[in-house]
């Protein structure tokens, strides 16, 4: 678990900029000793590798060889929390660095403690900060690793909380065995519920009519009020009851809430009409007078993006995949047979863009297929020259070097395209 605690404070500006994390990650790792500028740095950093991450370590530091008394260690601390407290973080650490060599420690040894110690005014976590949020992370990876359909429906039900928009959590959640299944007028209800399958143990999680873009609270209310009575009869039996609009009728029968009754989702758009009025009165006919051809594929994926912002039919990378793959482009499943350092074309549906301050103008771009992510880093450089594609694009296509680290993958891109795709109704998650 103390892996954990470090982790969530490693990554963290602070840190990040005083380049701690590959020399903890390789001391962790046994691939480079550890040792410490001065005996007394021992005790108060050895359970991190030497390297201090917490702002508690830096207070024991003061007391330790910088001679502070306790209120001055922690006022030390409250200046590295605050950028408007830096003259006094600088006033600090001079006393500190005075008191490191007057206690032994060499000059340059002495700097180099100060600078790491300065960086924490970039924001460094305490220790008891991190372990609040190491147990949520480990509680959360439990329920993932055990519960993944009450982990899912968590989530759902909590959006817009959280890092990943709900198609991602959708797909990841199906690649893990849970059974999706679409919003129903019959079935389902406002929130996402879970459902009964054939396996106790392996729940199916129902897609709330929340979801369903275009759709107001008080359309909503008015459905779940009609339903109370008794259960649904069909399409016309719901349009009638709740005194849904037509806008309102054509939009749940695009998310294919109607498919209790109406599997093909043309078929209920036919018959939400005709409940609504808004036919033809030469053609007041229950079925449309023709055979239709319902949607599938990749247009049964799509339409489900543009109702709801989810699919239960599959990822807008499946239909892609053969032309792409005509094309070498390797799926994130392939990149494990991939050579460390070797050449690599991937694609993917972007999910976030993250241009750091901390990264020097570097961007990490997230990439989603059908069979799980790529993390792809673009150059300070190469951002600027492909600065509308890569931005830009929902679809990308990189070229660039694959780069292995333990289980840790990357693609460091060297050319950028965009992916020629059906327009899909969904915005990355994009952060500084």
């Amino acid at each position: 678990l103390y892996d954990l605690v470090v982790q969530v404070a490693l990554i963290r500006p602070g840190p990040i900029q005083a380049r701690f994390v590959h020399p903890y990650t390789r001391r962790r790792r046994g691939l480079e000793e550890v040792s410490f500028a001065h005996p007394s740095l021992r005790p108060i950093l050895e359970r991190t590798c030497g390297i201090p991450i917490f702002q508690e370590q830096a207070m024991a530091i003061a007391m330790a060889l910088g001679g502070f008394s306790a209120a001055e260690a922690d006022e030390l601390r409250r200046a590295m929390g605050h950028r408007r407290k830096l003259p006094k973080l600088v006033a600090a650490l001079q006393r500190l660095r005075a008191g490191l060599v007057a206690r032994g420690m060499n000059a340059e040894s002495a700097d180099q403690l100060i600078e790491e110690l300065h960086s924490f005014a970039n924001y460094g976590f305490p220790e008891s900060h991190a372990w609040s949020f190491a147990l949520i992370a480990y509680a959360t990876s439990y329920l993932k690793a055990h519960y993944p359909a009450d982990f899912l429906l968590g989530l759902l039900n909590s959006w817009p909380m959280g890092f990943y928009p709900p198609a991602t959590l959708v797909h990841d959640a199906r690649r893990s065995g849970v059974e999706v299944r679409g919003p129903c007028l019959r079935d389902g209800d406002w929130m996402c519920t879970l459902e009964a399958t054939g396996d106790p143990e392996r729940p199916a999680v129902r897609v709330g009519w929340n979801h369903i873009k275009g759709l107001s609270k008080r359309t909503l209310q008015c459905i779940r009020d009609a339903r109370i009575g008794s259960p649904f009869a069909g399409v016309e039996d719901v349009i009638h009851r709740a005194r849904l609009a037509r806008t309102e009728a054509l939009q749940l029968a695009r998310a294919g809430a109607f498919e209790a009754w109406e599997p093909g989702r043309r078929q209920a758009a036919w018959e939400a009409l005709r409940a609504v009025g808004d036919v033809l009165p030469l053609a007041p006919a229950r079925r449309l007078p023709f055979d239709v051809q319902e949607l599938e594929g990749d247009e049964l994926i799509f339409l489900d993006y543009l109702a709801t912002g989810i699919s239960v039919h599959g990822h807008p990378m499946e239909p892609l995949r053969p032309r792409l793959r005509a094309a070498g482009v390797s799926s994130s499943a392939e990149l494990g047979s991939v050579e460390n350092g070797g050449p690599v074309i991937v694609a993917g549906l972007v999910i976030a863009r993250q241009h750091p301050e901390t990264a020097k103008g570097t961007v990490f771009v997230l990439l989603e297929d059908e069979w799980g992510f790529v993390n792809v880093i673009v150059p300070a450089r190469l951002y600027r020259e492909n600065h509308e594609t890569v931005k830009f694009s929902p679809f990308l296509v990189v070229e660039g070097k694959f780069e292995r680290d333990g289980p840790v993958t990357n693609v460091v891109g060297r050319r950028f395209h965009r992916l020629a795709a059906r327009e899909l109704a969904f915005r990355s998650r994009d952060f500084r």
